[in-house]
């Protein structure tokens, strides 16, 4: 232990077996953080800008939401199904176990932060989509008239790919990070496949949440610098995570999953459909977006993490008896 550290501990600054914060700069990667959620607003504007408020913008979504006439009535109403398990109910259950990961964790940071970004996040698409932002009228213009962006269910599903993210262990990063992305895919190119949202209003969720979860990102980076805590080492006061709540946190998330595809299964079984060209592109692009926000998302986790573990914190020993 390092005289520096002695001298805080005889002084009352630190408490036995306490972390200091090791000398290095974190205004690189909370500079990032933030700049990757500016750059997230600022693309929800520029979609919006572009394919809601233009006649050109428009008439390129609707060809997308037009091609999904190729989709089989079974496979729509499978999805219909699906979505419509979400509800606020299912919302809370899912948040609700996320949270608890993180509290199951000892983590009560991670609790507030990634509890913030969900509720946020939500909130924010709802009073984008009816009151904020409108939709003009434009002739030869078809599809849904009033204003749908950004899709809410979009948001839910990329907010809990997200949080599902930011909650995990290191040793689990990599198995929900993939479960992440299949269910933000997942969420969005169902809204569009079923009518309920234009590709734009995916687009723009995925925005708004990546958003949010970013700047909250940035927020625990900043609160791992100013206000360091003990992490990854073992100490006679240290509690492990909780099974329980670990264990009704997976029950709750799996047995959702299983639910709502149970829900979205007939007796015809799951079937081949033909995709219109314009429609499978979009969907790809969906996918694409999604996956990219969830895995730019988990590099930024893993690197505070790293952080913390690597660089981030010095263990400070207890002093010997005499």
């Amino acid at each position: 232990m390092g005289h520096d550290e002695n001298r805080q501990l005889e002084a009352g600054q630190l408490e036995p077996g306490q972390l200091m914060p090791a000398p290095s700069d974190v205004r690189r990667p909370i500079r990032i953080s933030l700049a990757l959620s500016a750059i997230a607003g600022i693309a929800v504007i520029v979609v919006y800008l572009v394919f809601v408020r233009t006649k050109w913008g428009q008439e390129v979504d609707d060809l997308a939401f037009e091609g999904r006439a190729a989709v089989s009535p079974q496979a729509t109403q499978r999805l219909n199904r699906m979505l419509n398990t979400v509800t606020e109910s299912s919302l809370f259950l899912l948040g609700g176990a996320i949270v608890f990961i993180a509290l199951a964790q000892r983590r009560l940071r991670l609790v507030f932060v990634v509890g913030t970004c969900m509720s946020a996040a939500v909130l924010t698409t709802e009073v984008l989509k009816l009151h904020l932002l409108t939709r003009p009228t434009f002739d030869d213009v078809q599809g849904i008239a009033n204003n749908s962006y950004p899709s809410g269910h979009a948001t839910i599903g990329m907010v809990l790919s997200l949080g599902l993210v930011m909650v995990s262990t290191t040793r689990w990063r990599k198995v929900a990070t993939l479960a992440a992305a299949l269910l933000a895919t997942a969420f969005g190119t169902a809204v569009l496949a079923t009518g309920w949202h234009r590709p734009s209003d995916t687009f723009g969720a995925h925005g708004v949440a990546l958003m949010w979860f970013a700047a909250g990102h940035a927020v625990l980076l900043w609160s791992d610098h100013a206000h360091p805590y003990r992490y990854g080492i073992a100490g006679e006061q240290d509690r492990p995570p909780s099974r329980t709540l670990l264990v009704m946190a997976v029950l709750a998330l799996g047995g959702f999953t299983t639910f709502a595809l149970i829900r979205s299964l007939d007796t015809d079984g799951l079937r081949a459909v033909a995709y219109a060209g314009w429609y499978v592109v979009t969907c790809l692009a969906i996918d694409a977006v999604g996956i990219a926000v969830v895995l730019v998302f988990a590099v930024l986790t893993g690197d505070r993490a790293r952080r913390r573990r690597d660089a981030g914190f010095v263990p400070v020993e207890t002093p010997a008896a005499t």
